[in-house]
């Protein structure tokens, strides 16, 4: 009920003040999902903004976030505004603003911008620029042709033999759901540049519609997210492969034991590190592997990112959680002219890059990164699956596991904000009989980090958007059950910690 006409034109006369603080004739690129009313919001933005003066690049249909970010690179933009609220049920929407490299802005803008959007009050008129009005360019397709095209460019190739390239594509099975949502002509462009001819597509979420009627929690971390896609299974499907409504998510399911199992983000994003590292490794198509090269992942994705990285001598940074700190890092190789050696990124929750055309995560390229790695492991008789244990073998075993506590009112944040300061004065100082080693250093990000002895470790923050505490935990063993059933126990005692509070 906070995400209205009201609320939205307050807001963009706040951005309007401060691009036009920054530049006499700034352009903004307006993007939308498939969401209810995320249409009509966007349209009010580009309307306001040409009231004040602001030039616009408004997306004629629903568009993925990655998308908007690429338009910004592109069209060389001021800024963008995206109206979504990614994969979050049908009754949330949100705005999204991202600056003028193509990031979604970090804190210290966002402090910024609002204070120009605190000095209007929610019932203002727009004052009319008596010196210009802005001019509303409507998309033609051109952006969207210029974005696939920069996308093939991203295609990994596991060797330089086109025709055996093609023939393990041809002999890919997927099935493919963009969940009601803005990835569907995305995915399916891609489908065909890759030559993936066996695609199935699931009709009941086909469809753009804010409604999310089959899938009302339109999540691909959510197993009941693939419910519909998994009635499309034949024997010969080899993955499942769903993008979120704004298409900056994307899951895959594979199979494991003749049934199909969801391959949590962090599992996805691992495979994604070891096959870029091996086809950078491998040299194919001009691709190196130098020193100076560095993949990113948030500090609550997991360790065996660093055990993957290290085995090929690449460097990996922790981040913060939320893309935008990955793409700050990709900045900053920027502007120390290093921007080549940015090799991926991604979070548990979903979200992955590779290559610098875009500058937000991105579940197009993902879906476009999963089929390639299925299809390469097909031609060695492997699974997605299959090759995670592969890796757990010649590594050692990880497993994380994650879990929230949940609340269901706004007064709740309270509680919340107690549950963080308590952590924060060491009210909980053991773990399954354990001293734990505190890290001190994450308590300005109001995250509370912390280790055992074993090498186990946990991280607890406040969810950004939704009425939760998040817990995840990393746990090591000598053995997939061993580092199963540690994990387990970390995270019910850690539940039960929650649990106190409620």
């Amino acid at each position: 009920n906070r995400m209205n006409e009201i609320v939205i034109k307050r807001a963009t006369m706040g951005v309007a003040d401060y691009l036009l603080s920054k530049n006499d004739h700034p352009l903004a690129i307006i993007g939308y999902d498939t969401r209810i009313n995320s249409k009509e919001f966007a349209e009010e933005v580009a309307k306001d903004l040409s009231v004040m003066g602001v030039d616009s690049y408004l997306f004629d249909e629903p568009t993925p976030v990655p998308v908007v970010s690429f338009a910004i690179k592109h069209l060389k933009a001021s800024c963008g505004i995206m109206i979504t609220a990614s994969h979050n049920p049908k009754e949330y929407n949100g705005y999204k603003v991202y600056d003028s490299v193509g990031n979604q802005i970090d804190d210290d803008k966002a402090r910024l911008v609002e204070t120009y959007i605190n000095k209007h009050s929610y019932f203002e008129e727009i004052l009319e620029n008596p010196k210009r009005s802005g001019v509303i360019t409507l998309g033609d397709g051109k952006v969207k042709e210029a974005y696939l095209e920069a996308l093939s460019k991203n295609v990994l190739l596991w060797t330089e033999d086109k025709d055996e390239v093609s023939k393990a594509l041809d002999n890919l099975n997927v099935i493919y759901t963009p969940l009601n949502g803005a990835g569907r002509d995305y995915c399916t462009r891609v489908f065909e540049t890759l030559g993936i001819n066996n695609v199935s597509f699931v009709k009941e979420q086909w469809e753009r519609d804010g409604n999310f009627p089959t899938c009302p929690y339109p999540n691909p971390e959510n197993p009941k997210a693939f419910n519909m896609a998994l009635g499309y299974v034949k024997d010969d499907t080899d993955i499942i492969v769903a993008t979120d409504p704004d298409s900056d998510r994307m899951g895959v399911m594979a199979k494991k034991d003749g049934e199909f199992v969801r391959l949590t983000g962090d599992q996805a994003g691992l495979l994604m590190l070891d096959y870029i590292c091996n086809c950078h490794k491998s040299g194919i198509a001009g691709k190196t592997l130098g020193q100076n090269m560095v993949a990113y992942k948030s500090f609550v994705s997991s360790p065996f990112a660093e055990d993957i990285a290290k085995h090929y001598g690449v460097q990996l940074k922790n981040v913060p959680t939320g893309f935008k700190n990955i793409a700050r890092e990709m900045e900053v190789l920027k502007q120390e002219g290093r921007e080549e050696d940015f090799l991926f990124g991604f979070e548990e929750s979903l979200g992955y890059l590779y290559g610098t055309y875009t500058r937000d995560k991105d579940g197009v390229l993902a879906a476009q990164m999963i089929c390639l790695i299925a299809a390469y492991l097909k031609t060695k008789g492997q699974s997605l699956l299959d090759r995670l244990e592969e890796l757990h073998h010649m590594l050692g075993y990880v497993k994380s596991k994650g879990t929230s506590i949940e609340f269901t009112a706004e007064k709740d944040r309270e509680t919340m904000a107690k549950i963080m300061e308590d952590l924060f004065d060491r009210k909980l100082t053991t773990l399954m009989g354990e001293e734990l080693d505190l890290d001190d250093e994450f308590r300005p990000l109001n995250m509370f980090r912390a280790s055992t002895s074993k090498g186990h470790q946990f991280i607890i923050r406040p969810s950004g958007t939704e009425l939760k505490v998040k817990i995840y935990a990393f746990a090591k063993g000598n053995s997939e059950e061993e580092a199963d059933k540690e994990v387990g126990e970390m995270i019910e005692e850690l539940a039960a910690f929650g649990d106190t509070y409620k």
